[in-house]
């Protein structure tokens, strides 16, 4: 995967019903991924929602946990303060800068995690989930807990916000008791994020199973559902929360026009994030029972150490570092698989190698079907996993806390060798990924965003109104 960067907009025709808002929005966003450039996609698509917005006059402030490394990176200019959470030795290095139009307020990442500590897939922090749990509920006082939500409605009500987005549940508790008209919205990049349903509950994801949470979700302005799979979901498992589905951005997937390659002699089938949830055991089998095929592997969040020493020893894996930039990859790569078995939101990266003309070959769980846009060859059945936990630690430290279901690998090599051995049928689905991608991107009209928003903070004043 790669780390954002901020396209222009795309310029798709205008809907007659649909008038351009005029009104002024100052949007607030928290992110909890870790690191200014991360490679987590819901990260991705964040920043880039809020710089299309900002290109379109609006203002956006952003939450980040970042490096000072990131910073400097940036190149931009940026001040430097320290802030204290609960304790005078709990001390977070803040740093104030713009990039790409949008205001980020920056929390060093390693203070951050000393203060509030976060549990993984592999590394679960059961002492630490439940007090926060019990912090949520409001069973328990935690002055770091309630020092960081002053800081954050602080800095929403000096911003003069319009709109809070967020998509955890300590932002979700400061939205509840956010006064005045701000208008608040929970978007949904993972099932983990919400706060029912059998995914709920998944350590890493900052979100617990919640009664409370839950009732709290049903309050709020809106919910993003990022594809039709997350709203499917949260229409079985949300009991009376309800979602409205609004695709990413377009400028998510990058900036057009995008080259057209025809990489039919590149060297690799690329795995973006060969996580147990990611499809791990479908990828590591593929490698077994096609040796003379070498396959690419990318370093990612949902990658446990024991998995990257058995990549590395493996002859036909070479596992790459993160990109800031695919198109330094995409020119190698001849095929993009994508084998999740989890609940996957959507599929950003699938949608920019067909953009490209590369050929994707994707599990059909959750929102990865809506990825393809359109294009049959190459989504295959999976048993996802259903939510079941492992409680063997060794386990849990190899490949998580998933339980996950055998698979049938036999599709996948099927698949897979059809494209590498048929230069003809390669190079007419790399033309079919290439024309149904665009038709994709090019069918959202990117007004709705700023409609919706507005049409929510209407509603949400109308309500003011009505209860005075």
């Amino acid at each position: 995967m790669h780390s954002p960067s901020f396209p222009q907009l795309f310029k798709t025709q205008t809907s007659k019903e649909i008038s351009i808002p005029t009104t002024k929005l100052k949007i607030f966003l928290i992110q909890t991924a870790m690191g200014l450039y991360s490679a987590s996609g819901g990260y991705k698509a964040n920043l880039c929602f809020l710089a299309a917005l900002s290109s379109q006059g609006h203002a956006c402030r952003s939450v980040v946990l970042c490096w000072k490394k990131d910073v400097l990176d940036a190149k931009v200019e940026y001040s430097e303060e320290k802030c204290s959470f609960g304790d005078k030795n709990n001390h977070i290095t803040i740093y104030r800068f713009i990039w790409n139009n949008v205001e980020i307020v920056g929390l060093e990442v390693e203070e951050y995690l000393k203060i509030f500590p976060k549990s993984t897939l592999f590394h679960p922090l059961k002492d630490v989930e439940e007090r926060i749990t019990r912090w949520l509920e409001d069973k328990e006082f935690l002055p770091e807990y309630d020092a960081y939500q002053h800081f954050i409605t602080d800095e929403i009500m000096l911003f003069g916000a319009t709109h809070f987005v967020f998509n955890d549940s300590i932002s979700l508790k400061i939205a509840s008791n956010l006064s005045g008209t701000i208008a608040r919205i929970f978007i949904c990049h993972a099932c983990e994020h919400l706060p029912f349903g059998p995914y709920s509950g998944a350590p890493g994801f900052d979100s617990p199973t919640s009664l409370i949470e839950h009732k709290r979700l049903k309050k709020i302005e809106g919910v993003w559902a990022v594809s039709r799979a997350i709203k499917n979901y949260i229409e079985i498992y949300g009991e009376g929360v309800l979602a409205t589905y609004l695709p990413l951005h377009p400028a998510t997937f990058g900036e057009p026009p995008f080259k057209r390659y025809h990489n039919f002699d590149a060297p690799y089938v690329l795995i973006p994030n060969p996580a147990s949830i990611k499809g791990y055991a479908i990828f590591k089998e593929l490698t077994e029972k096609m040796p003379d095929i070498q396959f690419a592997a990318v370093k990612n969040w949902g990658v446990s150490e024991y998995q990257l020493k058995e990549m590395e020893n493996t002859e036909n894996i070479i596992v790459l570092e993160t990109f800031r930039d695919m198109e330094e990859l995409w020119p190698k790569t001849k095929v993009l698989i994508a084998p999740s078995l989890w609940y996957e939101a959507f599929g950003i990266v699938v949608v920019e190698a067909m953009l490209r003309g590369i050929p994707a070959i994707c599990s059909d769980a959750g929102g990865l079907p809506e990825a393809k846009c359109g294009v049959s060859f190459g989504t295959i059945h999976v048993n996802i996993t259903c939510g079941e936990r492992e409680s063997d630690e060794s386990i849990i430290e190899k490949t998580g806390v998933y339980k996950i279901p055998p698979q049938n690998i036999e599709p996948w090599i099927q698949s897979l060798r059809y494209l590498i051995n048929n230069r003809d049928a390669y190079e007419k689905i790399g033309q079919e990924c290439r024309e149904k991608a665009f038709a994709f991107i090019e069918s959202i009209n990117i007004e709705i965003y700023e409609k919706w928003l507005v049409e929510l903070r209407q509603s949400k004043l109308s309500n003011l109104k009505s209860e005075t």
